[in-house]
């Protein structure tokens, strides 16, 4: 079984939040974040005045406030579209921390290249994040195919996807359940995946040792493997996973991937395990 344990410390500069925001405690800080998820659901054109004003249920001054707020905070920026707002860069600065737990993506990003380019299949990288798992790094080869997820930090409802099963194994039989069960009706609905069947399949991986996924009614001719990456208690930190063409998962090339992905987790705990020593 392998296991990862890191404590190296990472130290974040956040700037001092502007008062402007945060003036009238919880209430605008949900208002804020209602704002940046407009804004994300504008695309690469952004939200305008009217978008916010149209799906919010706050007064035009208290919107005024805030996106200036968030623009001097960097969470917003001016669209060239007039009158327009993206996403701040500040946001991916904090993105990029918030995908990297534990140094798992800056260590897992090369191997995951490394396996693109040697296998060529797709290599992900994914976390869970609650009742979800969350892909932090992705890395394709010469034989790219879909996937649940289109990009780095999509999100699937865990159950989904071979990652999922290998995050779910290590759980605690009463946490696992919890989040199957509040999962459940979503598994089945939008992918026709049963809970007997996920069990089924942690039970493979407990024995096994790789996962497999679920096959439900989406992606039917994609094929895949997750291994864990587990901490010194065995706890899922996190989960390396390869997603192909059904036509490709001969049992050589089955092999030679698992052999492939197991050699690379293993350099990356041998290399968390380094950077204790650093500093």
């Amino acid at each position: 079984m392998l296991c990862f344990s890191s404590h190296r410390q990472i130290t974040i500069n956040i700037m001092p939040v502007n008062e402007s925001i945060t003036s009238s405690g919880p209430t605008t800080l949900v208002h804020a974040m209602q704002i940046l998820q407009v804004t994300a659901r504008g695309g690469h054109r952004g939200a305008s005045v009217d978008d916010y004003l149209n799906e919010l249920s706050f007064s035009r001054p208290t919107l005024y406030r805030l996106l200036k707020g968030l623009k001097q905070q960097g969470f917003l920026r001016s669209s060239p579209i007039r009158g327009r707002y993206l996403l701040g860069y500040e946001l991916l600065v904090l993105g990029a921390q918030a995908g990297n737990g534990a140094g798992l993506r800056d260590l897992a990003r090369p191997r995951l290249l490394t396996l693109a380019q040697r296998w060529g299949d797709s290599f992900y990288l994914f976390a869970r994040d609650g009742v979800n798992a969350v892909c932090l790094e992705v890395q394709n080869g010469a034989y790219p195919v879909g996937s649940f997820v289109r990009a780095t930090g999509g999100r699937l409802p865990l159950g989904v996807g071979q990652a999922s099963i290998a995050l779910l194994a290590y759980l605690g039989a009463d946490e696992r359940s919890e989040i199957l069960n509040h999962n459940a009706e979503q598994l089945m609905d939008e992918y026709a995946i049963a809970i007997d069947g996920i069990e089924a399949e942690i039970a493979h991986q407990l024995k096994h040792g790789y996962a497999r996924g679920v096959e439900g009614s989406l992606l039917p001719e994609y094929s895949g493997l997750a291994i864990p990456i587990l901490d010194h208690s065995g706890h899922p930190l996190g989960a390396m996973s390869c997603s192909m063409l059904k036509s490709r998962m001969t049992k050589s090339h089955k092999l030679e991937v698992l052999q492939g992905m197991q050699e690379e987790v293993a350099a990356m705990v041998n290399q968390a395990h380094g950077l204790l020593y650093l500093d």
